[in-house]
Parts: structure tokens; C-alpha cells; sequence
């Protein structure tokens, strides 16, 4: 099922108005219509203000895989039953790469492809700890009031309570690879801050 169907199900479940569901996800209601539709595509920190208000996580969201047959391999996660979360208004691409239906919480690990000039829409926050690998291009983090360059091969940890973005402003794709402790994205815990990212200088 795709993912604006999910919230549509959700929202009547719950008898929620799209006018209503707009207001508290400080969106406009034909926006959130055209996200049921599958007409829009939101940014990773709509989509989080959605799953809060629905009072889900933001992994129910992600594209679904075939499910399980062995009991092992609830431990496994195959490159190709990966669940993806795709977010065009911030080109890029979320890929969990920890099982999502295990108890355990303690750990969540998930790899982010961002295509070129693709960029968090907000700083975040959570209650965990993030550490991060460059497998591929440059990423630009965001940290409190500091801007992190980082390349391939470089690493980063940082406390989830200093708020926090990205930005790709290369142009090759960058791909990295992030563990958080406790699971964010599972457990539901993610804040968002309502400060913009500031735009990377222009290229000559």
C-alpha cells in the first residue's frame, strides 16, 4: 500500500478531517489531499508531524517489503526488501537497514542517498546518539551553529539534542550511512525544530 494511502486510512480510522489533519501539520489541505493521492511527495519532517498526529512511527510509512518466511531471517535485511522512504522535496532517499518488527529498539541503523542539491528542509532533534560514515561523495552537516564538511570516508557522532541537518551541495550523489541509538525512526521519537536550513553559497 502506498504511503498516502496509509495516511488516508489512517486519518478516516481515526475521523480525522483533512482540513484538521492540515492545521495540526501546519500544511495546507489540498496538499494533504494530493499526498493521499500519491500526487505530492512530502519531506521527511511533514511526514513526521503526520505519523505523530496518526500516532504511528515514521517507518509505517516506508514502502513495504514481502514479508518474512524463516524465522532468521526476521534478522536479515536483503538488499532488496530494503524499506525505502523517498522525500522529492529533499531529494533524498531513506533505506532502514535494521529490521523494523524485532522488539529490540536499542539500535537503528539506515542508509540516506542524497542526490545533488538535495537537503534536509529543517533542522532535527531526537533523544539519541548518531554516528555517521560517508560511503560515497560529500555531505554537508548541519550542527547547532556549525557547518561540517565531510567526504567519503570520513565519520561524525554527535548527541541527537543539538539540532541538526544536511545538505548535499556537490554534484555527485552522496551516500552515507547513519547509526542511531535508540531507534528514531521505529520507536517514533524523532523533534523537528523550526529553524531553515541556510542555503549552500552559489557555485561559480
Amino acid at each position: 500500500m502506498e504511503f498516502g494511502m496509509k495516511i488516508r486510512v489512517l486519518r478516516e480510522q481515526q475521523e480525522i478531517t483533512v482540513k484538521h489533519l492540515a492545521e495540526l501539520v501546519e500544511c495546507t489541505p489540498s496538499f494533504i489531499s494530493q499526498i493521499e493521492r500519491g500526487m505530492a511527495n512530502p519531506s521527511i519532517n511533514t511526514l513526521k508531524k503526520i505519523s505523530n498526529v496518526l500516532g504511528v512511527s515514521l517507518v509505517h510509512f516506508f514502502d513495504e517489503d514481502d514479508g518474512v518466511t524463516e524465522d532468521t531471517e526476521k534478522y536479515i535485511i536483503r538488499k532488496n526488501k530494503r524499506k525505502r522512504f523517498k522525500s522529492a522535496m529533499e531529494n533524498t532517499d531513506v533505506f532502514l537497514l535494521s529490521p523494523s518488527d524485532i522488539e529490540s529498539k536499542n539500535i537503528e541503523m539506515h542508509l540516506m542517498r542524497v542526490a545533488p542539491g538535495g537537503k534536509s528542509d529543517k533542522l532535527y532533534t531526537n533523544s539519541g546518539e548518531e554516528v555517521g560514515y560517508v560511503l560515497k561523495g560529500r555531505l554537508t552537516v548541519y550542527l547547532g551553529n556549525e557547518k561540517c564538511e565531510l567526504e567519503e570516508g570520513d565519520s561524525m557522532y554527535f548527541p541527537g539534542h543539538i539540532p541538526h541537518g544536511w545538505e548535499n551541495n556537490s554534484d555527485t550523489e552522496s551516500v552515507t550511512i547513519w547509526a542511531t541509538t535508540p531507534a528514531i525512526l521505529r520507536a517514533g521519537e524523532s523533534l523537528v525544530l523550526g529553524e531553515t536550513i541556510f542555503s549552500a553559497s552559489p557555485k561559480a
